[in-house]
């Protein structure tokens, strides 16, 4: 072969080289248009950028294409007014549908990238740490769903409202990223409430230390809402096998499947029913936090009263329990019988439980949050405290009492 010849086929390689890089990022940049394309109008769960910034549940307005490659997407994000564009070269994640769409490495060398790479890393070692102490307990956590198997859990969820509905036909579907809500109440009354629910989930999400958009139920969280006590009533009973008990607002069903099904009515004050959506479906949340196993049911209801409070502010609900327990304090000296143990704490303890979780929250957030976390990889409530707050539940009884001017508390 000629130099020239030589020189002639050398460069056609390289010609050739470029065509196939530059129709391998068009492949690319296709396949993620491609698997955008379904949700353009819709909400999506995440996009995040090199800097660490998360756009959770932003509707997805288009996917901008030149030249065959996706360079950018419009993005309204929740609660705003205005969209922003975000170029394809600052993002590093993309989650649709409970799938990962696009995921590309942080190598920047700017301090926020390199804060985000590290918080990546280190989440994914806290998640494997966390695995392993409950291979060590015998403790089988969640299964991690693929994004068919939660799509597939949404159909069966709605196939389940579509057999309620042929009992209550009034019943009408709304839908946010988190909840399907079934519910018989007026759509317009009914929104404010669906907001609710969301700022409940993300409040736990970021108590956890749960990136926000990540998944936490199976599908979805089904909430089954009625205007009258009697159709509560009636769907308890049917659907459910249970019976009603007086001055029950709502109960949240869990089941050791992982679907979570809560079911309540209206009553007759918008704040007692706001504060009892999310006390309800916020049990459903810690059900499905990291492993099916239960918190003691003081933990339980003090989380569930603490949401309450923080996401419904308005509610007397907890300030009114709270002083009622208060005085029950005063006159037992201590928490009552079985506080720690009992399967289910007395109406009385509630406002107990809930100024107890308070008062671990408001002393260091963190820590209590890897009390719960103990708990839930298998450690027994005393083992996670003493661990955590390096101290006994006694402890924290002489701790609160003293705190809260009731000197010589006991459990």
């Amino acid at each position: 072969m000629s130099r020239t010849a030589g020189f002639f086929h050398g460069q056609l390689r390289s010609v050739l080289t470029v065509v196939v890089l530059l129709a391998s990022a068009v492949a690319r940049a296709d396949t993620l248009a491609d698997a955008l394309s379904p949700y353009v109008g819709q909400q999506i769960d995440v996009v995040e950028l090199a800097t660490g910034k998360r756009f959770v549940r932003p509707l997805l307005q288009k996917v901008m294409i030149r030249n065959g490659e996706t360079q950018s997407l419009r993005l309204l994000e929740e609660g705003q007014g205005k969209p922003v564009s975000l170029l394809l070269r600052g993002i590093t994640k993309i989650v649709a549908g409970r799938e990962t769409v696009y995921e590309a490495e942080v190598t920047g060398r700017s301090t926020a990238q390199v804060r985000e790479r590290a918080a990546r890393e280190r989440r994914e070692q806290e998640h494997a740490a966390s695995r392993a102490r409950m291979k060590a307990r015998g403790v089988e956590p969640w299964p991690e769903l693929s994004a068919a198997e939660h799509a597939a859990e949404v159909e069966s969820l709605k196939a389940y409202v579509e057999q309620v509905r042929g009992v209550f036909p009034d019943l009408q579907v709304a839908e946010t990223h988190e909840f399907i809500v079934a519910s018989d109440i007026p759509p317009a009354e009914l929104r404010p409430f669906l907001a609710s629910l969301d700022t409940m989930h993300d409040l736990l999400c970021d108590l956890y230390g749960i990136p926000r958009g990540e998944p936490v139920w199976k599908g979805k969280c089904l909430v089954i809402a009625f205007r009258d006590v009697a159709a509560f009533k009636a769907f308890e009973g049917r659907f459910m096998n249970t019976v009603v008990p007086e001055r029950t607002h709502g109960l949240c069903h869990q089941s050791d499947s992982g679907r979570v099904v809560m079911a309540c009515h209206r009553g007759t004050t918008a704040d007692a029913f706001a504060h009892m959506l999310v006390h309800e479906t916020s049990h459903g949340f810690n059900h499905r936090w990291i492993s099916p196993r239960r918190l003691p049911n003081w933990l339980n209801e003090g989380l569930a009263e603490w949401v309450g409070t923080q996401v419904v502010p308005r509610s007397r609900q907890v300030p009114l329990k709270e002083a009622e327990a208060r005085a029950f304090m005063q006159s037992a000296g201590s928490l009552g019988p079985g506080f720690f143990t009992a399967e289910n704490i007395q109406p009385v303890q509630y406002g107990i439980a809930s100024q107890l979780v308070r008062f671990l929250v408001t002393r260091d957030r963190g820590k209590f949050a890897e009390f719960v976390r103990g708990i839930k990889e298998g450690m027994t409530p005393e083992e996670s405290f003493q661990a955590t707050f390096d101290g006994s539940l006694e402890d924290l009884v002489t701790a609160f009492g003293r705190a809260g001017n009731l000197p010589g508390l006991k459990p």
